[in-house]
C-alpha cells in the first residue's frame, strides 16, 4: 500500500489519460464475495462493483494504476466512514448483516470517479521529478540494499504509542485482498504492533540508559499488566528499533547523514523519551548527533484514549534529529 502511494508521488506531473469505468455489470451471482475481506463493511453487490474497478485499475499502466488505486482507497474510506469511531486509527467491522453498507453499482461508480478526479487534479499540480526514482519494498531489519551504499536517509519510525497501523489501514489492505482478521502476519510483523510475538530476542544489557530505564519503570508500574503485556510490547518495540539501527548502519556509507523524525510519548504517567533513546542507540553504533530541533506537540493521537487521561502527563515533543558518522 505504501508503495502505491509512493509511486503516485514519484509519477506526479507525468500521469496522462483518463480511467474509464468498468462495463455495466450483467446479472451475476455475488455469493463468491462472501469471503472477500471487504465483507466486513459492504454487502456483496457493492463488493462486486468495487472488484470490477480493482480489476480495471490493475490493467492500467503504472501512472494511471497509482491514481486509480489511491482513488479506490479514498473511495472505500469515504464510504465506510460510519465504521470510524472517536479513535481514527481503529476501524470497526459490521457485527451483523443489517450493519453492512448497501450500494448499487452506480453509487460505487460515483464515489470512485469523484476520487479519481480529485487525485488526478492534485497530481497534475505537482512538477515532474527530473531524477530517476526506484521504489524498493523491504523490512527495516533486513533491507534488500548492499553494504555502505546509502548517502542520506530520511525516515520517521513508528512511535511507541500502541497505535496499530495495520488496523488503521484495514480497508486499504482489504482492497489488496488481505484480511488482517484471518491473516495476522502483516499486523504481527509491523514495528509498534500491539500483538505480542512468541520470540523475544531483545538483549536489554546492550541498551542505552534511557531504554533500560524505560523498561524498568514500565515493569515497576502499579497498573494492571504493566509487568506483563505492556513490558513485552515495549521490549518488542525496542527490539525492532535497535534492529533497524543495526541495518541502517550497515547500508549507510562512512560519510552518510541520517534524519529522523520521532515523537516522545507516555506510558500511563511514565515518559517515553524516544528521541533520547534513538540518539543513545545511534551513538552506540558509531553515529554522532549533529543537530536536534524540537517542536511542541499540542495534540497527539494518544490523547484520544479517555482512560489514559487519568494519568498525569507533561508536554510531548517531536524532534527532527540529524546524525552523522562519528
Amino acid at each position: 500500500m505504501a508503495n502505491v502511494i509512493a509511486r503516485l508521488r514519484s509519477d506526479a506531473g507525468r500521469c496522462t489519460g483518463g480511467i474509464k469505468r468498468p462495463p455495466k455489470p450483467r446479472v451475476r451471482s455475488t455469493e463468491r464475495f462472501l469471503r472477500d475481506p471487504l465483507v466486513a463493511w459492504f454487502d456483496t453487490e457493492a463488493i462486486a462493483r468495487i472488484r470490477d474497478w480493482h480489476r480495471t485499475i490493475k490493467k492500467l499502466d503504472a501512472g494511471l494504476y497509482s491514481i486509480g488505486m489511491v482513488a479506490l482507497f479514498r473511495a472505500v474510506r469515504s464510504l465506510t466512514k460510519p465504521f470510524e469511531g472517536s479513535n481514527p486509527t481503529w476501524v470497526k467491522r459490521a457485527k451483523e448483516k443489517s450493519s453492512l453498507i448497501y450500494l448499487d453499482y452506480s453509487e460505487v461508480d460515483l464515489a470512485v470517479e469523484r476520487e479519481i478526479y480529485f487525485v488526478s487534479s492534485r497530481t497534475a499540480e505537482h512538477p515532474e521529478y527530473s531524477a530517476p526514482i526506484t521504489l524498493v519494498g523491504g523490512d527495516s531489519s533486513a533491507l534488500p540494499i548492499s553494504d555502505e551504499c546509502i548517502d542520506v536517509v530520511l525516515t520517521s519510525p513508528p512511535y511507541l504509542t500502541r497505535i496499530d497501523y495495520a488496523v488503521a489501514y484495514t480497508r486499504e489492505l482489504a482492497i489488496l485482498g488481505i484480511d488482517i482478521s484471518s491473516d495476522r502476519r502483516i499486523r504481527s510483523d509491523l514495528m509498534g504492533t500491539t500483538l505480542i510475538r512468541c520470540k523475544d530476542s531483545l538483549d536489554s544489557r546492550f541498551l542505552g540508559s534511557s531504554g533500560k530505564s524505560l523498561l524498568e519503570r514500565i515493569a515497576q508500574h502499579s497498573s494492571k499488566a504493566s509487568s506483563g503485556y505492556y513490558l513485552k510490547q515495549a521490549r518488542q518495540y525496542l527490539d525492532d528499533l535497535t534492529a533497524g539501527f543495526d541495518e541502517l548502519s550497515r547500508v549507510c556509507n562512512r560519510k552518510a547523514t541520517v534524519h529522523l523524525v520521532v515523537q516522545d510519548s507516555f506510558y500511563k504517567d511514565v515518559p517515553v523519551p524516544l528521541a533520547e533513546i534513538c540518539i543513545e542507540e545511534s551513538r552506540a553504533r558509531g553515529w554522532e548527533l549533529e543537530f536536534q530541533e524540537k517542536f511542541e506537540v499540542r495534540r497527539s493521537l494518544t490523547t484520544l484514549n479517555t482512560a489514559a487521561k487519568a494519568y498525569k502527563k507533561g508536554d510531548v515533543e517531536e524532534s527532527v534529529i540529524t546524525l552523522r558518522r562519528g
